[in-house]
């Protein structure tokens, strides 16, 4: 009761106060002055904050007696990634045998000597997970993501994966049916067709072939070529484990050594030698005949540096602003000016051994020959003195880009692995990451512009997957060579 007569004697009080008295005529004090506009911040484009940073974890390494370096970095979370990496892919395949690093990668997750397809499933839903391998030009992988109490559990299975695979004739003969049928709906896709003939002109029938292979190519591989892949390429001297999440350094090196210690062998693969010389010598156009089309799919390629050449971080930086955003300049032309697409990119692909910066779109076909020209004109503009350098802005939102990519991969243990693979493939030092936003903060807007002299404006080889009755004219009244791809592109 004390509590609610306290509570009325306030409140009443408070309706007893009055407000001073205002002399009849007189305006109220504040009367008159104009009141702060809300909406005043609405007036200035934000201003940007400070420049990123991204504090990326550089990882422990050890060196098995074998050869075989064990990677890992102690991560917070639920989960723990496993990776097994051999530095060999797509471009250790022989000529005429493309695809065989897919197939084994793939192969490796269908059945091991110890259990058949169906038993290796169940022990891997036993985990409540998923095995997942690829192949890509540099390296071949195997993974799985595990509960930390599963850790052991997981990278036994995982070593018996890699380390044991069954090759079964049976199995081999459904995968690779399955393998055929997503080359040949990959080749129903206009813009996916024109890159990978791109690519192959330009690369050769090794560093070019598809990395899941061409359909003759896949149709003529057999087990043997598989086990004997297998056999020179997944070496311990050439194979490292990576490990992201909550384990123990001392628990993983233990079970590293309990499961792969014992492996021999060096590897039998040498490193392929990248064609002499590649590109053109003036622009080209190869044109994939698709009549009736509406849409003209557009591939453009050049040779670039490789990735241990200097500059890598420069090069990121301009394939970023020629390509990588929706404000690149690519992007800002063809879509917002000209309303030719509904999306361009461009960006650099450097490998171990070579390197090339690619281009793409899907145009209206009325425009293809147009749509070139502009491609050409950006790239000039960038280029030459006295055209359109790239600005301040640009290159910080750029920077801002590649810094806070990097970042986003932190989110989960599998894209931290992913990362911390790439520098046993591309052999970069332990702390690269560490040091990235770094790197990548102290390039400079001159260091950018000289990485764009690499830029080949008037010696890309284009391939149009289009109706080539519509777009050829144009073409040819700009002074294009025009020519009908080679079959063997587009197998």
């Amino acid at each position: 009761m004390k509590r609610w007569s306290l509570a009325l004697t306030i409140a009443l009080a408070a309706c007893g106060q009055q407000q001073p008295a205002v002399a009849p005529g007189t305006a109220p004090p504040g009367a008159g002055e104009a009141l702060p506009d809300a909406e005043a911040f609405r007036k200035e484009r934000p201003k940007p904050g400070e420049p990123a940073s991204v504090d990326y974890p550089t990882p422990r390494q050890i060196t098995l007696e074998n050869g075989m370096r064990v990677l890992s970095v102690s991560a917070p979370g639920r989960v723990v990634s496993l990776n097994y990496v051999v530095r060999r892919g797509a471009a250790a395949s022989p000529v005429k045998k493309s695809g065989l690093a897919g197939l084994v990668a793939r192969m490796l997750t269908e059945s091991t000597k110890r259990r058949s397809s169906m038993a290796l499933a169940e022990a891997v839903e036993s985990l409540g997970t998923t095995l997942s391998s690829q192949a890509t030009r540099d390296d071949s992988r195997v993974s799985l993501t595990v509960l930390p109490e599963d850790f052991e559990k997981g990278l036994s299975l995982l070593a018996e994966v890699v380390t044991e695979p069954a090759f079964a004739e049976r199995d081999f003969a459904r995968v690779q049916r399955e393998w055929l049928d997503g080359l040949r709906a990959e080749r129903q896709d206009p813009a996916r067709l024109a890159m990978l003939a791109a690519i192959r002109a330009l690369n050769g029938p090794v560093f070019g072939a598809p990395v899941n292979g061409t359909l003759p190519d896949v149709e003529r591989l057999r087990v043997q070529d598989l086990r004997d892949f297998h056999a020179r390429a997944y070496t311990p001297d050439n194979a490292a484990l990576i490990v992201v999440g909550a384990i123990e350094p001392a628990v993983i090196e233990r079970e590293a050594r309990r499961l792969f210690g014992g492996l021999r062998g060096k590897s039998g693969i040498d490193a392929p030698a990248p064609p002499a010389e590649r590109g053109v010598a003036a622009t080209k156009v190869l044109v994939v005949d698709r009549p009736d089309a509406v849409q003209t799919a557009v591939a453009a390629v050049q040779p670039f540096p490789k990735r241990s050449d200097p500059g890598h971080e420069a090069r990121e930086l301009l394939g970023t602003v020629v390509g990588g955003l929706f404000t690149s300049r690519l992007n800002m032309n063809l879509r917002e000016k000209h309303a030719y697409t509904y999306g361009a990119f461009a960006q650099p692909v450097e490998n171990r051994h070579l390197g090339t910066f690619v281009l793409g779109t899907n145009v209206q076909t009325p425009v293809t020959a147009a749509a070139i020209r502009e491609i050409q004109r950006e790239l000039e503009a960038i280029q030459k003195p006295g055209g359109a350098p790239i600005t301040p802005p640009e290159l910080e939102r750029a920077r801002a880009d590649v810094i806070h990519s990097l970042g986003a991969t932190l989110e989960h243990p599998s894209r931290t692995a992913s990362i911390i693979a790439s520098l046993f493939t591309d052999e970069l030092a332990l702390d690269y990451y560490t040091r990235f936003s770094k790197t990548v903060g102290a390039v400079t807007p001159a260091e950018v512009q000289a990485a764009a002299q690499h830029l080949a404006p008037g010696r890309l080889l284009f391939v149009l997957v289009g109706d080539r009755q519509k777009i050829q004219p144009e073409l040819q009244k700009q002074g294009l060579s025009v020519e009908p791809a080679p079959a063997e592109l587009i197998e």
